[in-house]
């Protein structure tokens, strides 16, 4: 099965699966006139990849993020 994604100006997000060739065939056809979307331009993220020989850090950083989270937790359930 393949996957077809539309990007429209709209807030609007809907996934359907359709295994009918019939009923997707004429929707196919009407993509095949209309040019595919250009790729975006990966924006340079000073930030990806600073951690790559640091692991330990982010161990830690996550341990201790973790250890919060159980220390003071953000909603009480009370019972």
């Amino acid at each position: 099965m393949g996957t077809i994604v539309l990007k429209v100006p709209q807030n609007i997000s809907v996934k359907y699966e359709i295994d009918n060739l019939k009923i997707i065939e004429p929707f196919l056809n009407l993509l095949k006139h209309l040019e595919p979307a250009a790729p975006q331009p990966v924006k340079n993220n000073s930030l990806l990849g600073l951690f790559a020989d640091d692991a330990e850090v982010i161990d830690y950083v996550t341990e201790s993020a973790m250890q919060a989270r159980e220390n003071n937790p953000l909603r009480c359930h009370d019972g």
